[in-house]
């Protein structure tokens, strides 16, 4: 996209990630379209034009074009958000759904390159009395941590009622 037409009132906000997000963008600039006029084209309820236009610019941005479920809402899914704002645009759909299957072919075969995380806690507790450590404590006593409190209840045990019937 030349930098006049990304400067452009129509077109401003949304800096492509994909070659077919700057044919649609390119379409935007052509029909002269603002993003709340393209919103009420696509059938979205009055009351919803700032998230859907937050939805356009994202799916206009994002270099799976939205594909990839990062951004949903209840009126559309990602496939069908994609395929109206073609008919609103109007572009053809057709040729592009092999472009289209390529890009979720990529997000399916992804490899899981997000960060795992491990968390470890050295938790030392001190009691005034060890006593109830004794007789099978850990079958006895539950402990239970919350926020800033530890108690300690009794636990049932079936296992030893059952056993001694």
């Amino acid at each position: 996209m030349s930098h006049s037409s990304s400067q452009s009132k129509y077109t401003r906000r949304y800096h492509p990630r994909h070659p077919l997000a700057q044919y649609l963008i390119s379409q935007i600039e052509t029909m002269q379209l603002r993003a709340p006029d393209i919103i009420k084209a696509m059938g979205y309820p009055l009351g919803h034009t700032i998230p859907a236009c937050e939805r356009l610019r994202h799916v206009l941005c994002n270099r799976y074009l939205g594909l990839d479920s990062s951004y949903m809402d209840k009126y559309f899914t990602a496939d069908a958000f994609l395929a109206k704002l073609f008919v609103v645009l109007e572009l053809p759909y057709e040729p592009f759904v092999e472009d289209i299957a390529q890009i979720k072919y990529q997000l399916a075969h992804l490899p899981n390159d997000s960060p795992k995380y491990s968390l470890r806690a050295g938790v030392d507790f001190e009691f005034d009395s060890a006593q109830w450590m004794s007789c099978d404590a850990t079958k006895n006593h539950q402990l239970i941590v919350e926020q800033d409190r530890v108690k300690v209840d009794k636990v049932e045990r079936k296992l030893a009622k059952a056993s001694g019937a």
